[in-house]
Parts: structure tokens; C-alpha cells; sequence
């Protein structure tokens, strides 16, 4: 079983354990305000195929959780349309799928998942780390994705270096997917949708 730390009796430590192992590669569950997420260095295509392993998924592709605006504009096309659900839906409950910007392992047919998410803890390790950090809920293929820690599947926790237990999630619902390029809703969740 990995270790676990709660944000409510020790988030400092959760803070730097957490950033320790995703600089190291590592790769963690963590909450988030929609549900419990796994995640690592986006960046890193062994992080992307651990992930891929642990969830027993196949090749469909991972979003990136980043700090803020800026650091979408890193990773993705950011034109007046993208620019304009940017600002409508970040921070929040809803993934946009953009142009991507750099080639990373997510990345497929030239498009990206970007969040940025109303819970403080992972933006601020995505920005003091400068990360792009997978976003992926903590489940099993095909399972319910998991609102508190003790949803979690066990055979998931073993497999991960780090678990933050942050209590139950705000909106204990997945977030809403948008594909801006395609003007598509592929998920619709708890977030806003900009069409």
C-alpha cells in the first residue's frame, strides 16, 4: 500500500511529498474538485504508460492538469475562439481539448485535454513544479470513478507511490469534456459547456 497523507491534518507535507515524487517521475492519487485523479509527469512517456498499466486502459489518451492560463498557453493552441472557453471555464469543472502547442506523450492526432481545476492543491503543484500534470480519475477501466480516498480500488493504491487523501470532492462528479477544435461535447459532468 503507498502511503498516505491527509491534506486536513498535514498539508504541508502532503505539498512536498507530493511534489518529491512527481519530480522524480513518480505518480500519485490526488483529489481534485470533481473526483480522486492519478497522476505524473505529463511530459514523460513512461509516467503516461505506468498510468496507462495501473488503470488496466488502453491507449485512449490522458488530459493535462495545469496551475493556470498561462500555463495552457504553454501546451496548447490558444487562438481567439480557445482563448474565449478559457476564460469562461478556468479554473473548473470542464477539460477543453485544444491544438496542442508542444508534442507530449498525450497528445493525439494533434490535439490536447488541458483542466484547470477549482481545487488549489494540484494547481499549485503544477506551477511550482512547472508541470503539466496527468489528469485521469482513479479507477480501474470501466469502474466508477472515485469521490473520496476510500473509493479508491486498493489494487490502484499499491500501485502508486502516493496517495493525498483531501476528503470527499466538491462536486463528486467527473468534470465535462469539450472539444473546441471539433466543437464537440464528449463528456458532459459538473463543468460548464461553451457552445
Amino acid at each position: 500500500m503507498s502511503r498516505i497523507i491527509s491534506l486536513e491534518t498535514d498539508y504541508e507535507s502532503a505539498f512536498e511529498e507530493a511534489k518529491k515524487v512527481l519530480a522524480s517521475g513518480g505518480v500519485l492519487v490526488y483529489p481534485t474538485d470533481t473526483v480522486y485523479g492519478i497522476g505524473g509527469d505529463a511530459r514523460k512517456k513512461d509516467v503516461v504508460d505506468r498510468i496507462h498499466k495501473i488503470k488496466k486502459k488502453g491507449e485512449t489518451p490522458f488530459s493535462a492538469l495545469v496551475g493556470g492560463i498561462g500555463m495552457v498557453k504553454e501546451y496548447a493552441v490558444v487562438d481567439d475562439e480557445a482563448l474565449k472557453a478559457v476564460m469562461e471555464v478556468f479554473p473548473g469543472a470542464t477539460t477543453l481539448i485544444l491544438r496542442a502547442r508542444v508534442d507530449l506523450p498525450i497528445v493525439q492526432d494533434g490535439k490536447i485535454g488541458v483542466r484547470v481545476p477549482e481545487h488549489i492543491f494540484m494547481r499549485k503543484l503544477s506551477l511550482s513544479l512547472e508541470m503539466p500534470i496527468i489528469t485521469t480519475s482513479a479507477n480501474l477501466s470501466g469502474e466508477e470513478p472515485p469521490v473520496c480516498l476510500e473509493d479508491v480500488d486498493k489494487g490502484v493504491l499499491e500501485k502508486v507511490d502516493l496517495a493525498i487523501d483531501g476528503g470527499k470532492t466538491l462536486h463528486a462528479m467527473p468534470s465535462t469534456i469539450v472539444d473546441v477544435v471539433d466543437k464537440k461535447v464528449l463528456r458532459v459532468g459538473v463543468g460548464e459547456i461553451v457552445f
